[in-house]
């Protein structure tokens, strides 16, 4: 049996049906090969044990009108270990997910992960260990390295493979963004406005500072009921600022920001879906961000959710993939009803659909 910091022997199967979702699909991953792009074949030598055989199967909640794409797969490994790498396609700014598990009869144990030099936490279950990294939205194109470190009871040995990274082009926003108001300097620089900048900037740090036990299951889910992107991620954009001069406004040097997360159409009230299984760690009122709920779904894995008009949740409260934490509006620093959805993985900003297309198992 696998050794882990965070071990976790249970098996899930789960049936879960939500108010407004469309369509409910459950994708068995890596049994299903022909769903699976695949890198490399599976190494000659190894068998694959009963146990990992019978995991449990990823199950996605999603509206009709998404269809994740399959994830591209490499494998690697010896005579002892074999090692899955999962990503829906390994390029720049996304999720990325491993699993590993031994030959029957194999006393082996992990002894550390790493993706491009960082480490990564795993999480093991009676049938292997799992983990998730992030692809660099701007990590350099080419080849990067995963290493699994093991022993077998006599010796420290390594599996590694080389991961290649594919460029992405980005879009640039070809407009000037104004968002009213917030575009308007003497208005962000009022007494109460900066007090609450101040105070949502704090809870912000202090709940993605928190370190906790991996809480995804099997069960993933689409944010919304319906799939329609207004804003893509990491999109290029200038914002409008503007300062008074005498009775003139005036526009002044806006700044620059890439969009860490990603756009759903929705109106108002519209349900808002928690992505993976896990706990809620914000759920306020924020400046820039309106009504902002975030799931720590463990190893400093989060999604949150931005501009909401209600949430139905309160800090301290565990979620499951699909219920619902709160409804789609226009509070904070937007221009329109929508809801933004973003997917940090150790500080690491990430296409939040990514998410959706992984085989993950527990």
């Amino acid at each position: 049996m696998f050794k882990n910091k965070s071990v976790s022997l249970f098996l899930l199967v789960l049936l879960f049906a939500v108010s407004g979702c469309s369509s409910t699909t459950a994708r068995e991953s890596v049994n299903d090969i022909k769903a699976v792009k695949t890198d490399n074949e599976a190494v000659k030598s190894y068998q694959v044990p009963d146990k990992y055989s019978e995991r449990p199967i990823t199950v996605l909640r999603s509206p009709s009108d998404f269809k994740p794409a399959p994830s591209d797969k490499v494998v690697a490994g010896d005579e002892n270990i074999r090692v899955i790498l999962y990503a829906k396609e390994f390029a720049q700014g996304n999720a990325g997910y491993f699993e590993a598990d031994r030959e029957d009869g194999k006393n082996c144990e992990i002894l550390r992960v790493t993706y491009a030099g960082e480490n990564i936490p795993f999480t093991c279950t009676e049938w292997g260990c799992r983990g998730f990294f992030a692809i660099h939205p701007e990590a350099k194109p080419g080849k990067t390295f995963f290493t699994l470190t093991y022993s077998d009871g006599n010796n420290e040995k390594k599996i590694s493979v080389a991961v290649k990274i594919k460029d992405v082009k980005y879009p640039v926003s070809r407009y000037l963004l104004d968002l009213g108001k917030f575009s308007d300097k003497e208005y962000l620089s009022r007494p109460e406005f900066k007090k609450l900048i101040k105070e949502s900037a704090a809870a912000r740090k202090k709940a993605f500072s928190i370190v906790s036990e991996d809480s995804i299951t099997n069960a993933l889910s689409h944010p919304r009921d319906m799939h329609k992107v207004t804003g893509d991620y990491w999109k290029k954009r200038i914002y409008a600022a503007y300062k008074k001069k005498g009775k003139k406004k005036v526009k002044v040097r806006g700044h620059v920001s890439y969009h860490r997360g990603l756009d759903l159409k929705g109106d108002v009230g519209a349900p808002v879906y928690s992505m993976a299984d896990g706990k809620i760690v914000i759920a306020m009122k924020m400046f820039y961000e309106g009504n902002m709920v975030a799931v720590d779904h463990g190893n400093q894995v989060f999604t949150y959710y931005m501009h909401m008009d209600s949430m139905s949740v309160k800090v301290g409260d565990i979620v499951r993939a699909g219920d619902i934490i709160g409804g789609v509006g226009s509070t904070g620093t937007s221009t329109g009803p929508h809801l933004h959805v973003a997917l940090s993985i150790r500080g690491v900003h990430v296409h939040p659909l990514s998410l959706l297309s992984l085989p993950v198992s527990r």
